[in-house]
């Protein structure tokens, strides 16, 4: 037998075949390369929708709740305020107004529905309806049943019945039956002495006597778009005209868009001797739209204030790292509120 180290060759790649099976090796790997990282930019683009939109969602699912459940004409408000976000007097009824989240006027300008930053209305309170009476101990004081949680200064007592609207300002003698309840315009001694001379007290006989009058605890709501940025954009919807941010049309000059704006709901309450708002939660965070609400047309052109037109969209700044921007429109519709009991806003 000969020696196979002398008659057997050696087996392998030629430098040809290794240029070659390098070269598809790393056609391969960049191809692996660029489908990992489409996938981590489509992952990121989602992320980011998914985070902004359901945010948006929840917040927008909330509001319309709320809206529906309004027993008030809704009102447009702007988006500013003093530093203690104090209401003023305007909020009990007079025609005075504030530079806290001030009202909007829902007239059309030349054929076009104005629009806001925020949209304010009332809601009933949870436990509502209630009645009421006169305090036994005291001719003008009023008591009102309360099966369910007792008011809050800054709540609003309604009596559709008579026609009494006004906002409460303190409550004393709570109890799981009864609260006093007194009025910033005085109502409430108006609502007692009226009890008193049809026999209504409370817990006294003869309390059955004369008509029955249900009550109201609503809560004045305010959901307002705030915070946020305007950012340089050729396409932006918005131009710098006088100072104040206004819809572009035709006009010259720099164009921006608007982002990351919070919507965020406040509640009207009292303390001392002045209402103020009272920050509850951010229902929704990277909005991109600066005045979502606005109050839709009839066909003769007139506010049709049965309804709240919403146009919202939110855009996730943080993924222009990629060179991706998302945006959406979430909702683009008109929310109707379904009763009006009370007279005023």
């Amino acid at each position: 037998m000969k020696n196979c180290e002398l008659t057997c060759k050696e087996s392998g790649f030629t430098a040809a075949e290794m240029v070659v099976s390098t070269m598809v090796m790393a056609i391969l790997g960049i191809i692996f390369l660029n489908v990992l990282n489409s996938g981590m930019i489509l992952y990121a683009k989602n992320t980011a929708v998914n985070s902004a939109h359901e945010e948006g969602r929840q917040g927008i699912n909330r509001f319309t709740r709320d809206l529906h459940a309004a027993i008030s004409v809704p009102q447009l408000r702007n988006n500013t305020h003093d530093s203690t976000y104090s209401c003023g007097t305007y909020e009990c009824g007079d025609t005075n107004n504030t530079s806290t989240f001030a009202v909007v006027s829902s007239t059309p300008v030349s054929g076009v529905a104005p629009t806001a930053a925020g949209v304010s209305f009332q809601d009933v309170v949870s436990g509502s309806p209630d009645y009421v009476w006169q305090d036994p101990g005291n001719s003008s004081l009023i008591m009102i049943k309360d099966p369910g949680s007792s008011p809050t200064a800054g709540m609003r007592l309604i009596v559709p019945q008579w026609g009494y609207e006004d906002a409460i300002t303190k409550v004393a003698g709570a109890s799981t039956n009864h609260s006093n309840v007194f009025l910033f315009n005085g109502q409430d001694t108006t609502i007692a002495g009226n009890l008193g001379s049809q026999g209504r007290k409370f817990g006294q006989a003869g309390y059955a006597v004369g008509p029955y009058a249900i009550t109201y605890y609503t809560e004045r709501m305010l959901y307002v778009v705030e915070g946020g940025s305007y950012i340089a954009d050729a396409q932006g919807p918005w131009v710098l005209s006088s100072g104040q941010y206004v819809a572009y049309t035709n006009q010259s000059g720099q164009r921006y868009r608007f982002e990351n704006g919070q919507l965020n709901l406040y509640r009207q309450r009292y303390t001392g001797s002045k209402f103020y708002w009272s920050f509850v939660a951010t229902v929704a965070r990277y909005i991109s739209s600066a005045q979502p609400f606005y109050v839709p047309l009839n066909a003769n052109g007139t506010p049709d204030t049965r309804y709240v037109g919403v146009k919202l969209s939110a855009r996730d700044p943080s993924t222009s790292n990629r060179g991706y921007s998302a945006t959406a429109a979430l909702l683009d519709t008109q929310i109707d509120y379904r009763s009006r009991i009370c007279l005023y806003q």
